[in-house]
Parts: structure tokens; sequence; C-alpha cells
């Protein structure tokens, strides 16, 4: 039975969560609202909040667990989530906010595709739509699975009861406030993340590990040879392959539609250029604490029966019942902050792209959330899978579909909707192929040749050969 402590700070969490959800429900009066906030974002709001959205159960409870059975060869995650941090905040960001204020896109297939007549665009906005939602329902139910560990390592509940119970807290507050109540509760989540992923990790090293260069050295020491070594369990040209395969997971950051839109919701340029500083800072402490937190634990615990669950585990041999409740309420804010991001990407799909950009209404909208929730919840139960690997699938399979395309955009190429079209596909249906075959050294041929398919289509279209 969870202690009276844990239970009183995850429900006044999550009546906070809703709250928030009723608050921005006032300001929420047409689509451009419901979908992008009326495009008034500001630095802190917009880095936050595209942060925490990019940021899932992955990121505390997968990094973490990654950490713990791979070893040292786990750092290069941290230079892989860089790598798209800063290429998207820095070349990306500003020309999508530029292009998507200047034709008044909402969604991301509709900023891409918005120059093609409209017959082309409604075949390729369809597209993007089976595509966005056949992978942000695998994404949302990783997500769901990760609310069921939280809740069941905290409360002493049931998987099951655990992912229904953090599937209608989020579908309360999108349902109700959309983009701002999603913004904003967003923010709130990222900073509890921040607090946690910095605070847990250092106090665990320097008081039982003994500082940074005591735990290089335990792991060494205790570990085997491969989780003492930057490569794992290759070595040579396949140590190479790990390591590109792993940074490459940063690759598809720009083909996100439920990161993006933060850009495309930014209030002018100075909101990116000032939330740059703040998204690359956040992202180093999340991921640098959960890789520490990982390897930590490695060296004081010998033995987690689930290696994602390795922060709750830690948590509770440390601290006491208040301190538990706040890194459950910081999980569930990863696992918040992601989901409701997606579903509102998802709602945008299905009501305005599916009908080729036009204008519907919000009710349609709340529709598709609701039996989006309901989709992946029945997945989430009936297929539950380590939220490593439904996270970085769906991801992979997401920047491999619309990464080469954004990237067109933003350079400004001519390419013709046979060609998008065809990368698009090709991105998409490549990755969920070569995830069926076994892995290769940082799966990297799952997490690059696909998108480079999608690059070489386009460049081919500017040479006219499509």
């Amino acid at each position: 039975m969870a202690h009276p402590e844990v239970l009183i700070t995850i429900i006044l969490y999550n009546f906070l969560l809703i709250a928030i959800g009723f608050w921005a429900k006032k300001r929420t009066n047409n689509q451009d609202d419901f979908y992008l906030g009326g495009r008034g974002l500001g630095p802190w709001i917009t880095a936050l909040s595209a942060s925490a959205s990019s940021s899932s159960a992955w990121s505390l409870l997968g990094v973490s667990g990654a950490a713990y059975v791979w070893g040292l060869s786990a750092v290069w995650l941290l230079p892989g989530v860089l790598v798209g941090y800063v290429v998207s905040w820095t070349w990306i960001a500003p020309r999508l906010m530029e292009i998507s204020q200047k034709t008044g896109a909402v969604t991301l297939p509709e900023l891409l595709f918005g120059d093609f007549d409209q017959k082309e665009k409604i075949i390729l906005l369809r597209i993007s739509t089976i595509i966005i939602t056949c992978s942000l329902i695998v994404y949302i139910a990783a997500q769901f699975q990760g609310a069921g560990t939280a809740f069941s390592s905290a409360l002493g509940i049931s998987q099951e009861l655990s992912i229904i119970i953090g599937a209608l807290v989020i579908l309360i507050y999108t349902f109700i406030g959309g983009f701002w109540a999603v913004s904003l509760t967003d923010s709130i989540q990222a900073i509890l993340m921040l607090v946690v992923a910095l605070f847990l990790p250092l106090v665990f090293m320097l008081v039982m590990i003994g500082g940074f260069g005591d735990l290089i050295f335990s792991i060494k020491a205790i570990g085997t040879v491969a989780e003492g070594r930057l490569t794992g369990v290759h070595t040579g040209f396949m140590g190479l392959g790990f390591i590109i395969g792993t940074i490459s997971i940063g690759f598809a950051y720009p083909g996100q539609p439920f990161v993006v839109n933060r850009f495309m919701a930014a209030r002018d340029i100075t909101a990116i250029r000032r939330g740059r500083i703040i998204a690359i800072g956040w992202a180093t402490v999340i991921f640098g604490g959960m890789i520490l937190l990982g390897l930590c634990a490695k060296v004081a615990y010998s033995t987690v029966a689930d290696p994602e669950s390795v922060l709750f585990f830690v948590t509770q041999r440390l601290f006491g019942p208040v301190f538990s409740g706040i890194i459950t309420a910081a999980v569930l804010s990863a696992i918040m902050s992601t989901a409701d991001s997606q579903l509102l990407a998802v709602a945008s799909s299905v009501d305005r792209d599916w009908k080729g950009g036009r204008g519907t209404n919000i009710s349609s909208a709340r529709i598709a959330i609701l039996l989006v929730v309901i989709f992946a919840v029945i997945l989430s139960l009936s297929a539950p899978e380590t939220i490593f690997v439904r996270v970085v699938f769906a991801w992979t399979a997401l920047g491999a579909a619309f990464v080469p395309m954004v990237f067109s955009k933003v350079l400004s190429w001519k390419v013709s909707s046979i060609a998008a079209g065809f990368s698009v596909v090709t991105g998409f249906l490549m990755t969920v192929i070569l995830h069926q075959f076994p892995d290769t050294p940082g799966d990297i041929l799952e997490r690059v040749l696909p998108m480079l398919l999608g690059f070489i289509i386009l460049n081919c279209s500017r040479k006219s050969w499509f």
C-alpha cells in the first residue's frame, strides 16, 4: 500500500494539471488558439514545452534503464540528443516560424506541402495523417506503459489500472484546454523534471559513489569488459557503427510534429533565439542526469528486476515517501508532457490535414483525441513493450518520413509532389521494415538509411529526375 504522502502529492499534482486545462479553455476561442496558442508563446514556454514534449518516459525511465544495462556506452545518448536540439533550434526553428506565420499553416504537413496544387496537397496531407496517427499511437502507448510503471511502483496498484488513470488525466486537460493547456502544463512538467534530473543523480553520486572519478573506476572494476567500454560489446567498425547509430537518434528531432509546432507557435524570432539557450541547457541536464543515475545505480545495486524502474528503485532506498511522491510526479510529467502534445498533433492532423488544411471545428478534434487515447490504451494493455524500444522506433519513423522534407523547405528546394510523396512514404516504410530485422550496432541501418533515402529522392527531384 502506498504511503499517504505519496498519494496526496500525486493527487494534488494531477488536480493542478486539470485546473490549468479549465483555465486555458477561457483562452481557446478558435483553431489557431487550440492548435498553436494564438502563435503567442514566449521564449520560456516555447523552450520548456518543446523540450518536455520531446522528452517522454523514455528520458527518465528509458535512458536511465539503458545506462544501467549498457554501462559507459550509454554516454553517446547525450550527444545524440544534443545534435538534434542544436540543429533544430539554430537553423530549423527560425525558418519554420517564419513560413508558418507567412502561410498561416497550423500543422507540420500543412507547412511542408502547402505549395503544391490542391489535389496533390490533399493526397500528401492524407498520407501524412496516416503516418502521424500510426506512429503516435505507438508512441502514446509507450507513455501509458510508463504511467503504468510509475503508478504501480509508487501506489502499489495494478499496471492495467495505472495505465487507465494516467490516460484519463491526460485526456481531460488536453480535451478541455488544447494548446494553451498543453504548453503551460508541459512547462511546469519540464521544471519538475529538471529539478529531479539535477538533484537526484548528484546526491546519489556524491553520497554513495564518492564522485565522478570513483564512478568510472567502479564501473570498469565491477562490470563486464563491454560495460566498461565506450562502444559496449562492439569493436572496430562495428563500434563506430554503434556510435553513429546512437547519435543518429537526434537526427529525427526536426521531424516530430508535436515538437515542431512549438516553433510554429513562437511569438517572434527573439523567442526562438532565447528559447534555444534554455532548451539546449535543459536537455543537457535531463539526459546527462539520467545517464549518470543509471551508471550510479549499476555500481550501487547489482540487481534491479526491471532496469526501466531504476529511478523508483533508487528513490525508495535513498529518500522518504514525500520525495518518492515528487519523483513519481516527475515521471508522470515526462509521460504527460509528451502524450498530451502528441494527442494534439494527431488531432490537428486528423481534423485539418485529412481535409486538405481546411478549417473545420474544435469538436471534431476533440473526438479524434478521444479515439486516439482509446486505441493507445488498448495497444498498451494488449501488447506491452519496453519504453526505450517503442519510443525510439516511433521517433525514428517520424523523423525518416518528415526530416528530409523539413530540410528541403528550410533550404527552399524546389521538389515535385511525386518526389515529396516518395520521400515521406519511403522513409516511413523502410523504418517499419528494418525494425523487423535483427538489430545492427546502434540500429544504424534503421536510424540512418530510411532518412538518407528520403534526402536522395528529393535531391533527384531537384535535378528533374522526377
